[in-house]
């Protein structure tokens, strides 16, 4: 289900069928749910792996995925290897952000240059 700017509650974005159900729960069966929507959430998205290489701007050398965030390490696309220099490799910090709106993005934060 995609997210409406519509201004349409929760509810009125829901069949009544799963409203009504949803209603009659108690706390953990509704925790239950939440849970298992945020499941369905996470593997809507594709793999992190495959989103950062799609939004790298340049070349991947490796990832290590940390759990809450990811290190990247990466050569610039404009590192001329013509002088000599194609050791110099970038170090990102990446993490997924959820925004009010429920889209997720991913956050690159530059951390700094090393040497290979």
């Amino acid at each position: 289900m995609s997210n409406s700017d519509d201004g349409r509650s929760p509810t009125e974005q829901l069949p009544d069928a799963l409203v009504e159900q949803l209603d009659t729960l108690e706390p953990p069966e509704l925790h239950a749910v939440h849970e298992y929507a945020e499941q369905l959430l996470e593997e809507a998205h594709p793999p992190l792996e495959q989103q950062i290489r799609e939004e790298a701007k340049g070349d991947v050398l490796s990832i290590e995925d940390e759990g809450v965030y990811t290190l990247v390490r990466m050569r610039s696309p404009d590192t001329d290897d013509s002088d000599g220099d194609s050791s110099l490799v970038s170090l990102y910090h990446v993490t997924r952000e959820r925004h009010p709106d429920g889209e997720e993005t991913l956050n690159w934060s530059f951390i700094g240059d090393l040497r290979e």
